[in-house]
């Protein structure tokens, strides 16, 4: 089963609309990563100037100069959808005492992998009283939605930072591809150096002129 993520490659204004999809696929040959395909990622600002963005779909597209996509309604929604996802979770786990993530287990298996064997890191992390009801909750049939465990520090920073941690998450993907070539990535599910990947590509983003180009791509 392939492991899908979301790659977003920067493009210099002035890369001809009907290229888009070929330019970033050829920036994306640069690095370790698949392209399984254009996503239809972005929020778009207009139905007007559709010619001028990749795959346009109602009111999204896969991609298209900056100031066609509307970056601070992603950021908005996304703030929204966290804020609203928190405060299922904290009723959810209500009761339940802060857990440790899954990578303080991995770094005590990779230092005395003989005496700590990675499914004993497993079950130890899962039987923690949090993430085992976490773990329930998304096993619901009616669950009104997932509770992600990659997210528990971010969960437990409270309504606001997890609200904002979606704000920052709501744009950059796993990926990011810069205009000058560098390929910054969300390495680790490690809270502290996912939000330093995530400040660094919003600041990236931000920077960018208004009439250079995003494009999301699927990659693997």
């Amino acid at each position: 089963m392939l492991n899908m993520s979301l790659t977003i490659v920067c493009l210099p204004n002035g890369t001809p609309t009907d290229q888009l999809a070929a330019t970033a696929a050829t920036r994306l040959s640069a690095t370790p990563l698949t392209n399984l395909g254009s996503a239809g990622h972005f929020i778009t600002t207009t139905r007007f100037h559709r010619g001028n963005l990749l795959q346009p779909w109602k009111y999204t597209a896969a991609g298209g100069p900056v100031r066609l996509l509307d970056l601070d309604a992603m950021r908005a929604a996304a703030h929204r959808a966290y804020w609203y996802r928190w405060h299922i979770w904290d009723k959810v786990v209500a009761g339940t005492r802060p857990a440790q993530p899954f990578w303080t287990f991995l770094d005590r298996h990779r230092d005395t992998p003989y005496k700590y064997p990675l499914a004993k890191a497993h079950r130890h992390y899962r039987a923690q009283p949090r993430i085992a009801t976490m773990l329930t909750y998304n096993a619901l049939p009616n669950r009104i939605m997932e509770l992600p465990t990659s997210h528990l520090e971010a969960f437990q920073t409270g309504a606001h930072g997890y609200a904002n941690y979606g704000y920052l998450c709501a744009v950059p993907g796993n990926h990011l591809l810069c205009l000058d070539g560098t390929h910054l990535a969300a390495t680790s599910d490690q809270y502290a150096l996912h939000l330093a990947y995530l400040a660094e590509a919003n600041h990236r983003i931000t920077a960018l002129n208004h009439r250079d180009v995003l494009v999301a791509l699927c990659t693997s």
